[in-house]
């Protein structure tokens, strides 16, 4: 049994704190009373024109299902994508789109399973009603050719992000993802960079069969390659993640440390508590989604527009009701108690946070704050090392809480009038 003590005014649990079990419980708390309606909507409903906004486009497809990863996908169907091309572009023309977005973030699935073509084909629709000042997408690896780089930048695609992951074959075996050598990726980094495109790589700690020899080769490795940004994800509990993680969060905490003395010796700056970078910093969802409002556009994308959240249905619904001309999403009206703790969870996970922000907050997170500071967690408006295990731990709690109605029913008040939407399109056997 863990012994309690008293230090100061705070408790402190022996290996763990007080104020990281209250923050996370609060969390999640706030998150898990998020729900959402599956309704008919307004095309028109969000216009954020004017405004500062991002745009998500999700692109579901993929060639293998990944057992860790959240997201929505649908196995890649030829016929399938030329359906779902068709669809996008007719949502984009008919959402109302305007005014500058400030990024524009291509994801999935694997976006780069559309042809280089139809990236441009989506870009050049989308600029026909917004500007967009930065323009990213993800990808596999292995579709990032040299043709398919200079097509996309051409086209306006400025940044790109890899998920390698590990470089140890037993663990992407164990969660059934096929293995990117050392040298595609080297060869697809130098051919982006060649162009002026800046790439992101991601990295997974916590894998099965991890350990932290191997993260810190995986490191090593990516290190010599050089890309402009190297991002390292802890494995994340979500709903519609199957493969168990391969170490406690802990250790995963102190892997991603020993890697960071790694990516400072070799040039790399520190931009947030999982985002490590040599150049001008690229896109990082992590600290723009949260509190950005964004167009979401493709099936089971996410929108958000102040407390307004919708989500996008499957792809069997989303093309019905795009050839139909009658917008179906899930609703939702988030809670202010949940966007504030969100709004905080950013500034913290940003490791310098914006005075001006701060100045803002309610009475209880500026206590929080204090006590942040008067425990040692932050100084001033900047977390310090000892409080990266805290910001760590409660980023990992906003992911992991995050609401996915897709995947997860319980989110879905009227889950039955969604099945049977689901039953129409013939999603779902009767």
């Amino acid at each position: 049994m863990r012994r309690l003590y008293m230090f100061g005014n705070t408790f402190l649990f022996n290996g763990n704190t007080m104020i990281s079990v209250i923050s996370k419980h609060m969390l999640s708390r706030s998150f898990s009373e998020i729900n959402f309606t599956f309704k008919p909507l307004d095309w028109f409903d969000q216009n954020v024109g004017g405004l500062k906004f991002g745009l998500y486009i999700h692109v579901p497809f993929c060639k293998m299902f990944c057992s860790f990863c959240p997201f929505y996908k649908v196995l890649y169907d030829e016929k399938l994508r030329r359906k779902y091309l068709e669809a996008v572009k007719r949502e984009i023309e008919k959402r109302g789109l305007k005014g500058k977005a400030s990024w524009l973030y291509i994801g999935g699935g694997t976006p780069n399973l559309l042809k280089a073509e139809e990236i441009c084909e989506i870009l050049s629709c989308l600029k026909e009603f917004v500007e967009i000042d930065e323009a990213g997408m993800e990808g596999n690896p292995f579709e990032f050719t040299p043709e398919y780089l200079e097509k996309i930048s051409d086209a306006g695609i400025a940044k790109i992000s890899m998920g390698v992951e590990t470089f140890q074959s037993g663990s992407l075996k164990a969660v059934k993802r096929a293995k990117a050598g050392e040298r595609l990726i080297e060869k697809v980094v130098g051919e982006a960079q060649r162009l002026g495109i800046s790439v992101n790589v991601d990295l997974m700690v916590g894998l099965p069969q991890q350990n932290l020899e191997g993260c810190l080769k995986d490191a090593e490795t990516i290190v010599n390659i050089g890309p402009d940004q190297v991002t390292i994800y802890p494995y994340l509990i979500i709903s519609g993640v199957e493969a168990e993680p391969g170490m406690d969060s802990q250790s995963m905490f102190t892997v991603i440390e020993s890697a960071w003395n790694i990516f400072r010796k070799h040039g790399y700056r520190r931009d947030s508590v999982w985002v490590f970078s040599k150049s001008h910093k690229i896109y990082d969802s992590a600290k723009d989604e949260p509190v950005c409002d964004y167009f979401g556009l493709g099936p089971a994308a996410f929108s958000t527009c102040g407390n307004i959240q919708t989500v996008n249905p499957p792809i069997e619904i989303y093309l019905q009701m795009v050839n139909n001309d009658k917008r179906l999403a899930f609703h939702t009206e988030l809670d202010g108690k949940a966007k504030v703790w969100r709004v905080f969870a950013h500034e913290l996970y940003k490791l310098q946070l914006d005075p001006k922000v701060c100045s803002k907050m309610p009475l209880n997170i500026k206590m929080v704050l204090q006590v942040l500071r008067m425990t040692g967690y932050v100084k001033g408006f900047t977390v310090t090392d000892k409080g990266r295990y805290l910001v760590h731990e409660i980023t990992k709690t906003v992911v992991e809480t995050l609401p996915f109605p897709l995947s997860n029913p319980k989110r879905i008040e009227n889950y039955g009038e969604y099945v049977e939407s689901l039953k129409k399109v013939g999603a779902l056997k009767v």
